[in-house]
């Protein structure tokens, strides 16, 4: 199927049409959150067992699952996923510093 007739047969999808389709297809989707720098470690997860995806709202939910039971990767890691955000006044403190 060319390109335009896939964007052809989307364009009449409902929304519990695509996710119809996305349950259909859980099995091969995968969730990448990002790498951490440090560790050069890449983030993934797949969709939840139990309910991989959902109508919610006008949108569709999809759940992910932790797969890290025995958190043998957090306590080996933890240092690399607790890297804290240096975070800039807040509203309150901008007020008072005449910002």
């Amino acid at each position: 199927m060319k390109n335009n007739e896939v964007i052809k047969i989307a364009k009449k999808l409902t929304l519990e049409n695509i996710e119809q389709l996305l349950y259909i297809f859980k099995d091969h989707i995968n969730i990448y959150y990002g790498i951490l720098p440090k560790s050069k470690f890449m983030l993934t997860a797949e969709l939840s067992k139990e309910n991989p995806i959902c109508l919610n709202g006008a949108s569709i939910q999809i759940n992910a699952e932790y797969t890290d039971e025995d958190a043998s990767f957090i306590k080996e890691h933890k240092e690399y996923l607790s890297e804290k955000k240096k975070r800039g006044p807040n509203i309150k403190e901008r007020w008072e510093m005449g910002i």
